[in-house]
């Protein structure tokens, strides 16, 4: 852009003549180098981490207490030093002690010789001396007072005192005698955008949005038009999609991308039109679009053509996202090694975390792990990666699926894992948290206490009720689901002849979209239906055929279901006799204990009567016995929970939660 804007304009503050005290204390005579190795090491450290900036500076007590507070910082070597950096601001407590002591500053990087320096004039500390050094040079008597007034005042504990925007006004303004052409004119800070990044993570529309305004009203450049115009609109439009208002969204991107086009601004259009393929097709029917790879092609929105390609909907089979896969990362090299473009670590492992979705729908679970596991080891807990909270929602959920209801809701309320969050990534934390209780209390047949309390307390999100409940005919899922959920359904009612032609439409899509584990639900289901009808032996080749795939538990439900059909499969092919009886029994153990591990009180009853028949027609009473008892303790314990209208376990874990949310939004 042309007339850009001078180098930011430097201001002393308060905190920049405490860390030139403790510079000069420990480089003056150099007797930082009479230090032990570890203390020098731990000045070095606070000090590189305070001059470069990079977060909130520390108050004077703090950063006293954090030097003092060193490794071997008893050593009689650091006492004198410690004494001198405590009290050194008593001695500057006057504007004439104030410029004598920067006046001292070039001490440190000149010499009598000028080839043995204290401190290298490029150094990082160099650097920061000099650049206060020449920030003092321009300030007035007046200017420098005020600096000494606001440095004692910090000193004592005012943690406000001279971090007052400085107003530049050429008439009465008289802090500064030498002016430069940054010091005349109020040039755009990050401020503002800052305080709208803030009210965007606290999900603040009206702080957001004003805050985004003031930021793009700044003077940038000389020119008339500002050239930026664009950039807020775009920033206002990932706000709004954010929050999922998709309205707002459609409203302001035909404005946007008319901006962007009479700008001749290509990467922000490309960002404007990536965003408008996102937003829900409004004609029924009409299928999304992919982008085509191009250089001005952000890789994350390669990605997200992924998104698009698992919806059964479209009808594209896994092979089309893995090709998008190879895209993605294929542009995002190219982003980096011939665009230049600054390397995010977040958007690195987008695609790992993308692969583990794919690697699940496609049955692989433990290929889905190690992508996992990749993006957990290699991102930082507590922070807002939506690449981390994605992982951690699908580890946990599946985890709770296995049956580990506690370990997922005690990974989820770990303080790593929400205390970063941004208020829409909060709200599907707390929803997958409802996820993880909504299902253990159904699969335990608690349906009152799901009808009168936990359906009350159900964040705001996507709800599929038929991942639950039957007899929620208002509610249709995709294809295979619907399939699969119906022929279960009818089969409730002994009525799965109606229901075959859906099962087997749902298998055929499921093998040729390449989702194993929803095909080998349906074989399980079509084994069942077939078992009805007196097709035994094909039913127990069907299961026989994918148990090798089943048989590991990396779902438990699955194969729970698949080992008590192949039971009941090999009795009946078997006409009962007792060989087939003897050969059923290890699967139907495995059932039991996969389903009480699991929770599914009516399907451990279910096994646990089937076995005891089992062992009384092999004429071993004392198993039969003991797997009756087993029957009756867990229909009392299902009579028992069904009458539970109040759970205080789940009350605490939403009082948490709200309290969580309620900290996070008054950060």
């Amino acid at each position: 852009m042309d007339d850009a804007p001078p180098p930011t304009d430097h201001v002393l503050r308060p905190h920049h003549i405490t860390l030139l005290t403790i510079l000069m204390m420990a480089f003056k005579d150099l007797e930082i180098k009479k230090f032990p190795a570890a203390f020098a090491l731990h000045i070095h450290r606070i000090l590189l981490n305070e001059v470069s900036e990079i977060a909130q500076s520390r108050g004077h007590e703090e950063l006293i207490a954090e030097i003092c507070g060193g490794p071997k910082s008893d050593a009689e070597e650091c006492a004198e030093f410690k004494i001198a950096i405590k009290s050194i601001h008593l001695d500057i407590a006057t504007a004439d002690k104030m410029g004598n002591f920067l006046g001292n500053l070039p001490s440190l990087w000149l010499s009598k010789n000028d080839e043995n320096p204290r401190m290298i004039r490029r150094s990082i500390f160099g650097f920061f001396c000099r650049r206060c050094y020449l920030t003092f040079v321009k300030l007035s008597f007046a200017g420098l007072d005020q600096l000494c007034h606001n440095y004692q005042a910090w000193c004592a504990g005012d943690s406000s005192a001279g971090y007052s925007p400085v107003q530049k006004d050429q008439l009465s303004s008289d802090l500064l005698i030498y002016k430069t052409q940054a010091d005349k004119k109020t040039w755009a800070k990050p401020d503002t955008f800052e305080a709208f990044e803030k009210g965007q993570l606290l999900g603040d529309e009206n702080i957001a949005a004003e805050n985004l305004r003031r930021f793009f009203e700044q003077h940038f450049h000389e020119n008339n038009d500002s050239g930026v115009r664009q950039h807020a609109l775009l920033n206002l439009i990932r706000m709004h999609y954010i929050q999922g208002e998709d309205a707002a969204v459609r409203k302001l991107l035909s404005e946007a991308i008319t901006v962007a086009r009479t700008s001749n601004d290509r990467i922000t259009l490309h960002h404007l039109t990536s965003i408008l393929h996102r937003l829900p097709e409004t004609t029924p029917g009409q299928k999304p679009v992919l982008h085509e790879i191009q250089p001005d092609l952000h890789p994350l929105e390669v990605l997200y053509d992924i998104c698009k390609l698992l919806d059964e909907r479209n009808d594209q089979p896994l092979s089309a996202s893995f090709m998008k896969i190879f895209q993605a990362i294929g542009l995002y090299d190219h982003w980096l090694d011939v665009q230049l473009a600054l390397p995010v670590e977040d958007q690195q492992w987008a695609q790992h975390a993308v692969q583990s979705i794919i690697w699940r729908e496609a049955g692989c679970d433990k290929l889905s792990a190690i992508e996992e596991n990749l993006v957990m080891a290699f991102t930082e807990p507590g922070g807002d990666s939506t690449n981390r909270l994605s992982i951690i929602l699908n580890k946990t959920y599946k985890n709770a699926r296995q049956g580990n209801y506690n370990d997922a809701l005690a990974s989820l309320l770990d303080p790593a894992v929400w205390r970063g969050l941004s208020i829409p990534d909060y709200a599907s934390w707390a929803h997958q948290i409802w996820h993880i209780l909504a299902l253990r209390i159904t699969r335990r047949g608690q349906f009152r206490l799901y009808r009168e309390f936990l359906i009350t307390q159900k964040p705001a999100g996507p709800f599929k009720p038929k991942d639950y409940l039957f007899n929620v005919g208002w509610h249709v899922q995709t294809g295979i689901r619907e399939s699969l959920y119906q022929i279960i359904h009818l089969r409730q009612h002994d009525q799965a002849t109606a229901g075959v032609e859906s099962l087997l439409q749902g298998l055929w899509h499921s093998e040729f979209l390449c989702k194993f584990n929803l095909y080998r639900t349906g074989m399980i289901v079509l084994a069942d239906v077939g078992l009805e009808f007196g097709m035994s032996r094909r039913s127990r080749q069907i299961l026989e055929d994918i148990m090798p795939q089943v048989i590991n538990g990396d779902d438990l439900e699955q194969r729970a279901v698949a080992c008590l059909t192949l039971a009941r499969c090999i009795i009946v092919a078997g006409e009962s006799t007792a060989s087939a009886l003897h050969e059923a029994v290890p699967y139907i153990s495995m059932a039991e204990s996969d389903f009480q591990t699991l929770e599914i009180l009516s399907s451990t009853k279910d096994a646990q009567y089937l076995l005891s028949v089992v062992y009384h027609n092999l004429g071993m009473e004392k198993e039969g016995n003991e797997a009756a008892i087993r029957h009756s303790e867990t229909e009392a314990l299902q009579r028992h929970l069904e009458t539970i209208t109040v759970d205080d376990e789940m009350q605490n874990i939403f009082e948490l939660v709200g309290t969580v949310g309620a900290a996070l939004a008054a950060r």
